[in-house]
């Protein structure tokens, strides 16, 4: 299974108050995704210098992502996603397919990917890096939407937010920690917005803003660790 993706995301960070009543809001106009409720796990790779996430938090015009990622808790032998993101210019690109979750934990140039041609992009990419490994783990509850009307346009919501640096698996962890209190909406467009998302995004005052998951887990762990130092 591959996967490419050409799209206009946009993120906003919602207190519980605006999470509630843009959803009281929107509900004549969109319907439940066909995956309305996803547990979404993914670990994302990178050097031991953590370039990728770093140049993240400090929104270039262009980054890129390596992850791997399962909705649920995958057996050794099942068969998870590979994600090769890019965005340039707020235009992201995504390439996916799939390798057994077994061979991409214990070194994700070897795996056999399903789709040839975005693993070799994929470790053209770890080539250039100079080799890439697990460094963090990304754990969320989502609950998605689609446009009545329009079914190019995807609204999702991001809750229950947590990460961790060691031990690092697609399985769900007591030393999970917290990432944020707030909801994460994103907005996936291929086209404008319509006239009445805009509305109702000015009515709540939900304004975009540039959030990184990983970033932030990134941040609050360095920030956490020169604290005990």
């Amino acid at each position: 299974m591959s996967e490419t993706f050409e799209r206009v995301e946009k993120k906003y960070l919602l207190t519980q108050t605006q999470y509630e009543d843009i959803l009281s809001k929107i509900d004549s106009y969109v319907e439940p995704d066909k995956f309305y409720k996803s547990d979404i796990r993914s670990i994302y790779y990178d050097t031991d210098r953590f370039e990728m996430i770093r140049r993240s938090i400090e929104k270039p015009e262009y980054k890129e992502k390596i992850r791997i990622r399962s909705y649920g808790e995958p057996s050794h032998d099942d068969k998870v996603f590979v994600e090769f993101k890019k965005k340039f210019d707020g235009v992201v690109y995504k390439r996916r397919t799939k390798a057994r979750y077994i061979e991409l934990l214990n070194d994700i140039s070897k795996a056999q990917f399903k789709d040839e041609q975005i693993g070799n992009e994929i470790r053209y990419a770890l080539d250039h890096y100079g080799g890439v490994r697990p460094v963090i783990y990304i754990g969320c509850q989502r609950s998605s939407y689609v446009s009545k009307e329009d079914k190019r346009l995807r609204i999702t919501f991001d809750k229950d937010i947590c990460y961790r640096m060691k031990h690092l698996s697609l399985s769900s962890d007591p030393a999970d920690k917290n990432v944020t209190d707030k909801v994460v909406m994103e907005l996936k467009v291929e086209r404008a917005m319509p006239l009445w998302l805009s509305r109702i995004l000015d009515e709540t005052k939900a304004y975009p803003q540039g959030f990184s998951k990983v970033g932030s887990a990134f941040l609050k762990e360095i920030k956490e660790r020169n604290n005990h130092e």
